[in-house]
């Protein structure tokens, strides 16, 4: 099954950035509110922790959304806590002011106007 561009280059398929996406809304729901790794298995699917279950995907989605900078993961108590950071454009995983620069979008000349 194919995969886009953006995928390819970040290592991830549509069903870990669906993850990705998941995860980033969820957590900007809650601001002010930072989640176990555990209780993030239980919010998406994992409902029993002694059950063994492939939460491989989920882990690489944590990883990727935490690569992009839109969260921010800290380790406190011996567990893993997540919590949102900064917006991102979930088109480009990136902060938007990147990827206006990157595609030549609306930044300010520094070029001086004459008079």
């Amino acid at each position: 099954m194919p995969i886009t561009k953006l995928q390819f280059e970040m290592g991830i398929d549509g069903g870990i950035e669906s993850l990705m996406v998941a995860l980033y809304d969820f957590l900007i729901e809650h601001q002010e509110t930072a989640y176990a790794e555990e209780e993030l298995y239980q919010q998406f699917g994992v409902s029993d922790p002694g059950t063994y279950i492939d939460t491989s995907h989920l882990d690489i989605a944590l990883q990727k959304v935490v690569e992009t900078g839109a969260v921010e993961a800290r380790s406190v108590a011996n567990s893993t806590y997540y919590a949102f950071l900064q917006g991102i454009d979930k088109a480009t995983w990136k902060p938007p002011a990147d990827s206006a620069d990157e595609t030549g979008g609306d930044s300010e000349s520094e070029t001086p106007t004459s008079e």
